[in-house]
């Protein structure tokens, strides 16, 4: 743990986050390994840690008290943190103020799972707070274009996962354009004007495709797979125009537009929390979906890239 994180984080264990002891003195934190294990005096030190003393303060007196190295303590306040079984009790994230009674009972475990998977411990340059990591979560607005079941299935697993949603364009940062027709057609003809990042999800029947994340003059937009898909098929135009004229007249398989709309939100969670998976594709189909990433480069064609930078794929 660098210096001054150890200095302004105060740790106080996370409930959520259980000791388990295993075989051969194993202990986990979770489902975290420690390396070496501590001792039962330890564990218990651990597990008192109530966010009173800063980490530096903390460890150096439970150093005293155990009578042990003060870099093993450090290692296991460090590895508290890593696992999620610690949190900073003086740094909490301020959308707790206001998120409603669901968030706040999942906010230890939203913290958890944020230092675990988003927070890289050894970079004193680029550390950032879990806390900051949900606020930005929370108040990141986002504008659902689209009626239908995957529509609403979007809004509703998106609510229930503390995503937070408006119908004014002028306040989103993010915009989710649902089409109903066939998940190769873009059911939305000015989506090509829309200058905020947004994702285009639709499902029929069996079939379902996520895709491209747009981030404009950046990345690939949805001309570009409109565009490379009539180079792979001649005839795409006018299945495209045959598509467009059937957008009320079916839907998708229940489970699957459930399963569709928890893939598109997990992909935005990972735009806000700044990894843009640009220039892909993900489809899906029955009987066993899975969302495999393809492909979807600029098109040569299309002219999306005449302000931008050249694009590269994040994955």
């Amino acid at each position: 743990m660098i210096d001054s994180f150890a200095q302004r984080a105060y740790p106080e264990y996370n409930f959520c986050v259980p000791v388990i002891r295993r075989a051969h003195g194993v202990i986990e934190l979770g489902d975290y390994t420690l390396s070496p294990s501590p001792g039962f005096e330890t564990v218990q030190w651990f597990i008192a840690l109530d966010g009173s003393m800063c980490a530096d303060q903390a460890s150096r007196l439970g150093a005293q008290q155990l009578n042990l190295p003060l870099a093993l303590i450090r290692n296991l306040v460090d590895h508290g943190f890593r696992s999620g079984a610690l949190i900073d009790a003086h740094h909490p994230p301020s959308s707790l103020r206001w998120v409603n009674n669901r968030g706040r009972e999942r906010m230890h475990t939203d913290l958890a799972c944020v230092q675990k998977h988003n927070i890289d411990y050894s970079n004193a340059l680029g550390l950032s707070d879990a806390a900051e990591i949900i606020d930005h979560r929370n108040n990141t607005l986002i504008d659902v274009v689209g009626q239908g079941p995957l529509a609403r299935a979007v809004y509703r697993i998106g609510l229930d996962s503390g995503f937070q949603f408006t119908q004014q364009r002028s306040l989103a940062s993010f915009v989710i354009f649902v089409s109903n027709s066939h998940p190769h057609t873009f059911d939305h003809e000015n989506s090509h004007l829309c200058n905020l990042p947004h994702l285009h999800v639709a499902t029929r029947m069996d079939n379902a495709t996520i895709g491209p994340l747009v981030i404009p003059d950046s990345s690939s937009c949805f001309r570009c797979a409109h565009l490379h898909r009539c180079d792979t098929s001649p005839d795409w135009m006018q299945v495209d125009l045959q598509w467009r004229r059937q957008t009320n007249s079916g839907q998708s398989d229940a489970i699957l537009t459930h399963y569709t709309a928890l893939h598109a939100l997990l992909i935005i969670r990972h735009w806000i929390d700044g990894t843009a998976l640009t220039n892909t594709l993900w489809s899906a189909k029955l009987p066993w979906p899975r969302f495999d990433p393809q492909n979807a480069p600029p098109h040569p064609l299309c002219g999306c890239q005449l302000h931008g930078s050249t694009p590269t794929a994040t994955t």
